[in-house]
């Protein structure tokens, strides 16, 4: 019997070497919550912007972009036609399919395409044509319109047409829009009929460019406010989630797993993998986060809808679930196993 037993004076030694390889266990399973992270490879430029898209960010679009022009009246327009000193006379209604619009006293009156001014000059001469009114002064104000309005889409609260009779400011039109919602991008794109290409305008936070990216609007100008690029961070992280990316700096794997919360104890940190899909084919970048943490491996740059995965390491999860007592009573425990 005594031979099947391991000898007396070994199980100290061994019992030393079961704490040793703990030891070493424990200190490569903290090392992500204790290490500082370093970039390693070459430092990112704009060239390597993750949203190829918004690239040539310096373009700025000019304050003043078009001259100011008479509002023309359109079919579908709603229209108040009043006249001064007349205070009976007062109508709203709506401009028909075929540009006319039915007035009291005077019947249909064709306006479409006119401009104000002209339609009020014609409404006037028909009054005093038909005996009506001697000496109308008519006034006409567009209360909505199908054709003059300043279109709003993309990341806003409330994408909608704004009706715009007049010049109206960048900043104005995104409030009527509801505002920018959080993952919108800061490079709005205003696109115009009869320009060559569209303007580009870039918002700051600082106070000196606000007259600058304040550009005045036009009716028919369309504001284009695109989503900022996201990248996901997903596995064994503290919180994971989708992370703006900025249209300007590019983000590495490691930034992006830091806004996760950082790598969980149980993260497999050689495993480390990025996700990307490129032309419709989705392939798979490994890179090792243990290396990037001891600053001996360069950070990758990902782009726009990466997904960073953190696989778990078995072993670890098995020890988080657990708990760390259990792990170092299996391993005191261990020389009685050891032959």
């Amino acid at each position: 019997m005594s031979g099947d037993r391991t000898p007396r004076s070994a199980v100290p030694q061994i019992r030393r070497l079961a704490w040793r390889r703990f030891a070493g266990l424990l200190a490569l399973c903290l090392l992500p919550l204790v290490s500082l992270a370093q970039f390693a490879g070459p430092a990112p430029t704009r060239r390597d912007s993750p949203n190829p898209d918004n690239k040539g960010l310096v373009q700025r679009a000019p304050t003043e972009m078009e001259p100011g022009r008479a509002i023309v009246l359109h079919p579908g327009d709603l229209i108040s036609v009043s006249v001064y000193g007349v205070p009976d006379y007062r109508v709203k209604t709506r401009i028909a399919g075929n540009g006319v619009v039915d007035l009291p006293l005077i019947g249909g009156v064709p306006v479409g395409n006119m401009t104000i001014e002209q339609a009020q000059h014609e409404i006037a001469r028909r009054l005093v044509q038909s005996q009506m009114i001697l000496a109308p002064d008519v006034l006409i104000q567009v209360e909505d319109s199908m054709v003059d309005v300043i279109t709003v889409t993309g990341e806003v609260s409330s994408p909608r047409a704004i009706p715009a009779f007049a010049p109206m400011s960048l900043m104005d039109a995104i409030g009527a829009a509801g505002g920018l919602k959080p993952e919108a991008s800061h490079s709005i794109t205003i696109l115009r009929k009869g320009a060559a290409e569209p303007f580009l305008v870039v918002l700051s936070s600082n106070p000196a460019q606000a007259l600058q990216q304040n550009v005045p609007l036009y009716p028919g100008d369309r504001v284009l406010v695109p989503r900022v690029g996201v990248v996901y961070v997903v596995g064994a992280v503290l919180h994971a989630g989708a992370f703006p990316i900025s249209p300007n700096t590019p983000m590495t794997a490691l930034q992006a797993i830091t806004l996760g919360g950082g790598a969980g104890f149980q993260a497999a940190l050689s495993e480390s993998r990025i996700i990307r899909t490129s032309g419709g084919k989705r392939h798979e970048i490994p890179f090792n986060l243990g290396k990037i943490l001891k600053g001996t491996a360069p950070d990758p740059i990902v782009q726009s809808d990466d997904i960073i995965y953190l696989p778990t390491n078995s072993f670890k999860a098995a020890i988080k679930g657990g708990g760390i007592g259990i792990a170092v009573g299996l391993l005191y425990l261990l020389p009685i196993f050891i032959p």
